[in-house]
């Protein structure tokens, strides 16, 4: 079992809230077809046809579209993270969804997830904590599953609800609204209540 962080903006589409409720993950790349039993080499020609891309532009991209067909495997852990949060989950097989593969979409490339637990990042062991600050779409914990405490982590009551993405969403519209106009306060005392306001809110509501 491999543990991998992954990006939640393919085709630079922000899709956390939909990776979440709809239980998924995907990468961008549309335009080079069903990916399934294709290797490396395969892949490349394709990036090449369909990107024109070169040099490190290739590299990059065949690293990342090869990483989650063939490297990730079913029942893999997959971190992503939103708000100062790691969300763990465990991906299922390749998919290919032929309906989103076009620019406006760009989720063709796809594995399901069952989203196990959450968990705040500054809790997370210093090696995922560093693994979740890589850049890359994809990117793979190149230590051992053991210095992850994942284990634990996922043995866990499920937290991760629907309904509690979309509070989440509400409060912070109502509370972001609250603060604009405390902070136009010329008293600093009333912008400096609100802004810990605002951050005691997040906390209690993640």
């Amino acid at each position: 079992m491999n543990v991998f962080q992954m990006k939640t903006k393919p085709h630079g589409i922000q899709r956390f809230k939909q990776f979440i409720e709809e239980g998924f993950v995907c990468i961008g790349w549309p335009g080079i077809g069903d990916l399934h039993g294709i290797d490396k080499d395969e892949i490349k020609q394709r990036l090449i046809k369909r990107y024109g891309y070169t040099g490190h532009e290739l590299g990059y991209a065949l690293g990342q579209v090869n990483a989650f067909v063939n490297t990730m495997q079913d029942g893999d852990i997959v971190i992503i993270k939103e708000k100062g949060w790691a969300y763990i989950g465990i991906v299922g097989e390749y998919v290919y969804e032929q309906q989103y593969d076009n620019d406006q979409d760009g989720m063709c490339h796809r594995r399901k997830v069952e989203w196990k637990n959450r968990i705040l990042i500054n809790e997370l062991p210093t090696s995922l904590q560093k693994l979740l600050n890589n850049r890359n779409t994809i990117s793979q914990y190149p230590n051992l599953l053991e210095e992850t405490e994942l284990d634990e982590i996922l043995g866990k009551k499920q937290l991760i609800k629907k309904e509690e993405i979309e509070m989440l969403d509400n409060l912070f519209t109502e509370a972001l609204a609250v603060l604009e106009e405390e902070l136009k306060s010329i008293d600093p005392d009333r912008k400096l209540k609100a802004a810990i306001e605002l951050i005691r809110l997040k906390n209690s509501k993640l």
